[in-house]
């Protein structure tokens, strides 16, 4: 089964459906799901920031759907860290990718969507695909 680690971002967003929910359960239907605890740590950040910003009903739904996440999760503690991206708190997921050997990081955010391909080779990430939802779905 492939490996995948699934960026914050997409989690957010499968909050109001369409293409990043559909990538989403399909990357728990079909791949081995890895979190690492500075990942989790993210997910807690990011909800304790967006709980002023959307109603108790969508907090509550995305409490539900990290819960899920993590309940489907193998966590890992990353052995190495690499310093890729221009986001340096991106980091954490490609440490996480590399550790695990991932094949996909689900992810909408252009810092890693960019990193060029040698950059990932050089550091150890010879077959990670970093992929958008769009592209996670139309892979079979």
């Amino acid at each position: 089964m492939p490996k995948i680690v699934v960026d914050a971002n997409v989690i957010v967003s499968a909050l109001f459906g369409g293409t990043p929910r559909k990538a989403f359960l399909k990357a728990l239907r079909t791949c081995d799901v890895y979190i690492s605890p500075d990942i989790k740590l993210e997910f807690a950040c990011v909800l304790h920031e967006l709980e002023d910003k959307l109603d108790s009903n969508k907090i509550r739904r995305l409490r539900s759907i990290i819960a899920n996440l993590i309940s489907n999760a193998k966590e890992v503690i990353p052995a190495r860290k690499i310093d890729i991206s221009r986001d340096k708190k991106d980091n954490a997921y490609l440490n996480l990718c590399l550790r695990v050997r991932a094949n996909f990081l689900l992810t909408g955010d252009k810092d890693l969507l960019e990193i060029p391909a040698r950059k990932l080779k050089s550091s150890g990430l010879n077959k990670l695909a970093i992929v958008s939802p769009h592209t996670f779905l139309s892979i079979e």
